[in-house]
């Protein structure tokens, strides 16, 4: 009866998310020009001032300051930022770079979760069986074990928040037969939303040979993601999840760290250095970025950080100015 009263528990906690997730006005989140991350990738990366350094005094605790470089690129290996309220691109560096996405895979993985429930084809309290598959996934975990059943609201957390592994192969198998199905619908999701660039092999972005994206393409999957399920950033928010008396941490830095920030996910493989998807929100503004390829958890940290105090102050300038901004090259 304990577990059941667990399970219950978890239950109506999502169920209030979803009601976000599937209420929310997801116009007002990514509204803006559709084709805006689809521009010509020959535009180059554009150059990061020193003077966004200033935004950070308004941040709960500072994330640690580094010297920029001198040719104002960012120190990783691709990278995006967009105005998720009007669709403009601040900055691109390498947009088009393919890099395996490691864990950023998840965040369709839960955008086709959300499309079921959303189209009543699944229910958060939906139990969903764990066979011995799910467990064997390896990696980033929420300590699943074979026979239990687990809510699918639990398992949802456990990937956004614990970034589980053995969670995507759970939910992967309750929507499709086997996992090539659910690997055959991701693929023909990500072409839908414009994705040419990117091809998935797994559920959860383990390494596998010829699984690759690029920022462009995580931009363009992570702006419909939150734009269907706004919601779903009560959730990525989380900085704690635990499962069968385990707790896990949220690997997102920036949460509670730098102001705004509120999702949205990291991810790793040695093939491609630490990423991150990453939306923060101050005043009206919501900003989008993707980083990809840092060499270091804390070099994405500050690396994004920087990233997102220049789209605020390039925001800013154009309320002030009342024109488009673009930062110079």
């Amino acid at each position: 009866m304990g577990m059941k009263r667990r399970y219950l528990l978890a239950i109506m906690a999502l169920v209030v998310g979803m009601g976000l997730v599937f209420g929310g006005p997801a116009a007002a989140v990514a509204a803006g020009r559709p084709d805006a991350v689809r521009k010509d990738a020959s535009a180059g990366s554009k150059r990061i001032t020193k003077t966004s350094k200033a935004r950070r005094a308004k941040a709960p605790k500072a994330v640690p300051a580094e010297a920029p470089r001198d040719d104002g690129r960012l120190d990783v290996k691709s990278a995006m930022l967009m105005d998720l309220g009007t669709g403009e691109i601040l900055y691109e560096q390498a947009p088009d770079m393919q890099i395996p996405p490691a864990s950023l895979t998840k965040i369709l993985t839960l955008y086709l979760v959300f499309d079921a429930i959303q189209k009543g084809d699944l229910r958060p309290w939906d139990m969903v069986p764990v066979n011995e598959r799910a467990p064997a996934a390896g990696g980033s975990n929420m300590a699943l074990h074979p026979g239990e059943e687990v809510a699918l609201a639990e398992l949802i957390k456990g990937i956004a928040i614990a970034s589980a592994n053995d969670a995507c192969v759970a939910v992967a198998e309750r929507l499709e037969p086997d996992i090539p199905s659910f690997v055959v619908r991701m693929n023909q999701t990500a072409f839908s939303l414009g994705m040419t660039s990117t091809i998935f092999k797994n559920p959860n972005g383990m390494p596998a040979d010829g699984q690759l994206t690029t920022a462009r393409d995580m931009l363009l999957l992570s702006r419909a993601y939150l734009s269907r399920f706004p919601g779903a950033l009560a959730i990525h928010s989380m900085k704690y999840f635990s499962h069968n008396e385990i707790m896990r941490r949220n690997a997102n830095s920036l949460l509670g760290k730098y102001d705004g920030v509120d999702g949205l996910k990291t991810g790793f493989v040695n093939a491609s250095g630490f990423n991150i998807v990453a939306t923060a929100k101050r005043g009206d503004t919501r900003l989008l970025a993707v980083v990809l390829g840092a060499r270091s958890p804390k070099v994405r940290e500050i690396q994004t950080a920087r990233l997102i105090d220049e789209g605020f102050r390039l925001a800013e300038t154009h309320r002030a100015q009342g024109s488009r901004v673009v930062a110079a090259r």
